[in-house]
């Protein structure tokens, strides 16, 4: 899981990111929620600066939110339930806050799918079955008459 990256390739894509992840990876705010929401469940201080390296490369679209819970239950060493409260009281406290940017950093990457090409992927199905059958595409639900 734990992906090593150079201090190069971290700076680079930090300097990519929107305004408001640039200031929510380096804020002392969400340090503090971090460490407030690590400690609330007991977990040492080795283990909370690996919840704050975590949750920064959510932060920075190197880590995706949905692998988040995962990543803190093999990293940590923790049960499933604990990694998926820390992933849950940090999405509160930190990630839904920034969704829309987080968003934007995984659109256009392998697996994102954005809503108009998914329209339009859409329409070119109806339009090729069209073409196949010469007619509109069969409902199999749909009784004849």
């Amino acid at each position: 899981m734990d992906q090593e990256y150079t201090k190069e390739f971290f700076w680079k894509t930090y300097e990519k990111l929107p305004e408001d992840l640039k200031e929510a990876v380096f804020s002392e705010k969400n340090n503090k929620l971090v460490e407030k929401i690590c400690a609330d469940i007991g977990l040492e201080e080795e283990k909370i600066s690996i919840v704050a390296k975590y949750t920064g490369r959510v932060l920075m679209g190197l880590l995706p939110l949905k692998e988040f819970p995962i990543t803190l239950e093999l990293e940590l060493n923790v049960d499933e339930q604990t990694a998926n409260k820390i992933a849950r009281e940090l999405n509160l406290a930190i990630f839904k806050y920034l969704r829309v940017s987080m968003d934007k950093l995984h659109e256009g990457k392998e697996g994102h799918v954005l809503k108009e090409d998914a329209k339009i992927k859409k329409d070119d199905i109806i339009k090729e079955e069209k073409k196949e059958t010469g007619d509109s595409p069969k409902d199999p639900y749909r009784e004849t008459f």
